[in-house]
């Protein structure tokens, strides 16, 4: 009598469970590089060796905070995003759906959000050259007038100090300080709006079972911190560094707004 062959022993429970969380979790970070690898364009400005450490470490950490948010939102979405949205379109079947919903209206925002920068940019470009202007004229004057600017005489109190010490320019760190939180700020809407389409692909693998909350968490915290890495690559350029810093914040907010807004009205 021929026996049965008896089957091929089974991988063990704990290294099947292991595969398979790795296997969720390597879904997780791919899908987060493919959908946010276009952010390398508007975050290395934010990123180049002109700015301070503190002031790259800081907009690091508010695009990775950011990122990470965006899976709290992807969770709410997948458990409750369908049911809002139908109570809002009362389940019409001409209704947009959420993933169009979410892009229309943050491209819209981002596109509201760059007429300010545009505005501010406007108004910065204007008092740099009334600024210019200003002292070009009064040097023009002060020659044809054949004026001799002498140095005003020193108070008793400045001659006692050093001529070559660094005397402290509080103004100019005031500004450089509120320049840092305005490009802070940005950066916040930009990543927050940015990455409002990345719920368009988390979503759908949350309700599927492709993945778990902790592994989007971990995924998103890997890619995010993977992108910031070849963001401050390329700002360690020096030639790269100051061509990127010289684009002005709204017209890279305005390119992104039009692709949000074109990706998400070509969505069925």
């Amino acid at each position: 009598v021929l026996s049965a062959t008896p089957p091929p022993p089974s991988a063990p429970a704990p290294a099947c469970a292991a595969m398979s969380w790795f296997a969720g979790f390597g879904a997780a970070v791919s899908i987060k590089l493919s959908s946010s690898i276009d952010d390398v364009v508007w975050l290395a400005p934010f990123l180049t060796s002109n700015q301070s450490r503190t002031a790259r470490m800081q907009n690091a950490a508010i695009y990775i905070g950011v990122c990470l948010t965006q899976t709290v939102g992807a969770m709410a979405i997948a458990y409750s995003g369908d049911t809002v949205v139908g109570l809002v379109t009362r389940n019409s079947a001409e209704a947009w759906s959420t993933d169009k919903i979410l892009t229309v209206f943050a491209g819209s925002i981002m596109a509201i959000y760059s007429v300010k920068l545009a505005y501010d940019y406007y108004q910065e470009m204007n008092e740099d050259g009334d600024g210019d202007s200003q002292g070009s004229n009064y040097d023009e004057a002060s020659l044809e007038d054949g004026v001799e600017m002498k140095p005003e005489k020193e108070p008793l109190s400045a001659r006692d100090h050093d001529p070559h010490e660094v005397q402290p320019q509080k103004s100019s760190n005031c500004s450089d300080a509120r320049t840092g939180n305005d490009r802070s700020q940005t950066l916040f809407v930009i990543a927050f709006l940015g990455s409002v389409d990345d719920l368009t692909l988390f979503v759908p693998m949350l309700v599927g079972k492709g993945f778990d909350v902790v592994q989007l968490v971990l995924g998103g915290l890997v890619a995010a911190s993977a992108i910031v890495t070849l963001c401050i690559f390329l700002g360690l350029c020096k030639p790269v560094a100051d061509c990127l810093s010289k684009i002005p914040l709204a017209a890279i907010v305005i390119c992104f707004a039009t692709a949000l807004l074109i990706k998400g009205l070509m969505m069925e």
